[in-house]
């Protein structure tokens, strides 16, 4: 099973469905059919902004910030929304108006409804996408730090290249990499 499948089973449990109803306000319905397509929405937002060097560097520091290993279920319930406010405003930058009236249209949501729920669901994908960069590193002892761990996971070298195969030149640390190398742990 792959990250974003995984990622997906978990939020749509039903402790973590009727959680989520008890923070918004919302029926376990709605919110069974808004989570597959505010998740995969994210980590697709996630992997644009990391796709440059600040957002890189931004997203290996919103995940060392969100480390919460309690279960999903207790994460949404234990949630900050204003701390997911921000998440949600970085994710999104400028286009954070625009993407959430078209997030209401599809889902048929009020765009209040649906930032409430991306904001209470936002700390709780990064403290996931941190939990699977630690467990990798359970799995690879060579790897130093977090930042070692995720070059480590990548193939970079200790100056922050991908290790060149033959007659290929080495490429730079790449945000965008980082996310498809997450995704693709389970």
């Amino acid at each position: 099973m792959d990250f974003l499948s995984e990622l997906l089973n978990q939020f749509l449990s039903g402790s973590a469905v009727k959680a989520l109803s008890k923070k918004t306000g919302l029926k376990t319905r709605d919110l069974k059919k808004f989570i597959p397509l505010a998740v995969p929405f994210l980590l697709e937002m996630l992997t644009k902004n990391a796709s440059s060097e600040e957002g890189a560097s931004s997203l290996l520091a919103a995940l060392a910030q969100h480390t919460d290993d309690k279960s999903v279920k207790k994460q949404i319930s234990d949630s900050d929304i204003v701390d997911g406010a921000k998440i949600i405003g970085h994710i999104l930058g400028a286009d954070e108006a625009k993407d959430l009236k078209a997030l209401s249209k599809k889902s048929r949501l009020s765009e209040t409804a649906v930032s409430g729920i991306l904001s209470s669901l936002a700390p709780v994908l990064l403290s996931s996408l941190s939990q699977a960069v630690s467990a990798k590193k359970k799995r690879s002892s060579k790897s130093s730090g977090f930042t070692g761990l995720l070059s480590g996971l990548l193939g970079f070298n200790k100056t922050g290249r991908r290790k060149s195969g033959r007659g290929k030149k080495s490429e730079e640390l790449n945000g965008a990499s980082l996310i498809s190398s997450l995704l693709s742990l389970m």
